[in-house]
């Protein structure tokens, strides 16, 4: 239910629910063309982003959409989530900052402090 009101959420900020199309755009055409030799056309993706009964994908490319569209939506929630998450922590003082916040939960995306991470 909780990840239902965070997608109603998303859905109804028109900035939000744009980013989070461009987005699965995005991904879907990147996934799509590092698997497939023939490229899927990105108008016929944003179409299809914005009615599944109007566009020129094949059966496998609406599939392959549909997957990676869920994936996207997935992903989202859980960010909104965890911002949620950690604007509660903050507010009582259960971490410090972002640093705390993301060595505790998200440790996989924390860098030591011995390391410093080259630009890319």
């Amino acid at each position: 239910m909780l990840m239902q009101m965070i997608d109603c959420m998303i859905e109804q900020d028109p900035s939000l629910s744009a980013r989070r199309t461009i987005d699965m755009r995005r991904y879907i055409v990147n996934r799509w063309n590092r698997t497939h030799e023939e490229p899927i056309d990105e108008d016929a993706v944003a179409l299809f982003l914005c009615d599944e009964n109007r566009g020129t994908l094949t059966d496998e490319q609406r599939i392959f959409a549909r997957e990676c569209r869920e994936e996207i939506k997935a992903c989202y929630r859980n960010v909104v989530f965890q911002m949620f998450q950690y604007g509660e922590m903050m507010h009582r003082h259960l971490v410090s900052g972002p640093e705390e916040y993301c060595r505790i939960f998200l440790p996989q995306y924390t860098v030591p402090l011995q390391q410093s991470a080259s630009p890319v």
